[in-house]
């Protein structure tokens, strides 16, 4: 069980950023409050391990989740049950390797292409790994529909040669593949498979309106699930100084996307939503 306090029982005002989320709370509609988890919800770390939650950020996203007609969800590149193992909240929505894996209501979904190309991810990671020998620090993270190449570790002065070297290799793939740039890393995932906007595009089909849906997302590859809650008429944050186009409103770095979190968790906690 987790419980919401705020530090002297006082918590910081509401951005006017959210206000459109307390209005449409307010206002009967069910909210989607969905997450990027590297980058927004952890700050950016040299490697993957690194990036726990926070206690304080596991208790606001549990805090929301547990409000009336509030629905909480977490993206990532990562794979799917290592996501849900970070955040150790079962009653959140999830969508793992940039939407491939989603699990909605218990319920999981896994694109049938990518079920079947497995084999082409395990033989094009087994030839990509000798990266890890010739640019010390890089190495390529297996995620089973996918993979990520990772060169934060790399000499600095290699950084560029490096991402050139990878998007060489991986061009005899092209056409199977798609292939997104992420902070000092490529991401890559098979083509034709679901993308985070159609993760976040599940994610509101299965809420059902009305709702206003809201996503925070701080890298390229969150540009289709920003631009997803803007075509549905929602909030598309972008977290940090590289977000995304997409984004309508910004915040700058994942401790003040938490802080943001818990002034609309005490706004929603201190007023009743306008449900019949």
């Amino acid at each position: 069980m987790y419980l919401y306090l705020l530090e002297g029982n006082v918590a910081d005002p509401i951005p006017d950023v959210l206000m459109p989320l307390l209005a449409a709370y307010h206002a009967g509609e069910k909210l989607l409050l969905l997450f990027d988890y590297d980058g927004t919800l952890t700050p950016i770390v040299e490697h993957p391990w690194q990036a726990q939650l926070a206690p304080r950020t596991r208790a606001v996203l549990a805090g929301l989740a547990a409000q009336p007609h509030i629905h909480v969800g977490v993206f990532s590149g990562r794979r799917l049950d290592e996501l849900e193992q970070l955040i150790g909240l079962p009653q959140l929505a999830y969508c793992g390797v940039s939407g491939t894996e989603i699990r909605i209501g218990g319920n999981l979904q896994v694109h049938p292409t990518a079920r079947d190309s497995v084999q082409l991810i395990d033989e094009i990671t087994r030839r990509l790994s000798a990266i890890e020998h010739v640019y010390p620090g890089a190495w390529v993270e297996h995620k089973r529909y996918g993979f990520t190449v990772h060169f934060r570790g790399v000499d600095p002065t290699l950084i560029e040669e490096v991402h050139k070297r990878i998007l060489g290799f991986l061009s005899s793939w092209s056409q199977q593949l798609r292939i997104v740039d992420a902070p000092l890393a490529v991401e890559v995932l098979i083509g034709g498979t679901w993308t985070k906007g159609d993760a976040v595009r599940k994610m509101i089909e299965y809420v059902g309106e009305p709702l206003f849906a809201f996503y925070a997302g701080d890298a390229p590859n969150d540009q289709e699930a920003l631009e997803a809650v803007t075509a549905h008429g929602g909030l598309a944050l972008g977290v940090g100084p590289l977000a995304p186009p997409a984004a309508t409103a910004h915040v700058a770095d994942p401790d003040t996307l938490v802080r943001w979190m818990e002034a609309l968790l005490h706004a929603l906690q201190g007023a009743p939503a306008g449900f019949l």
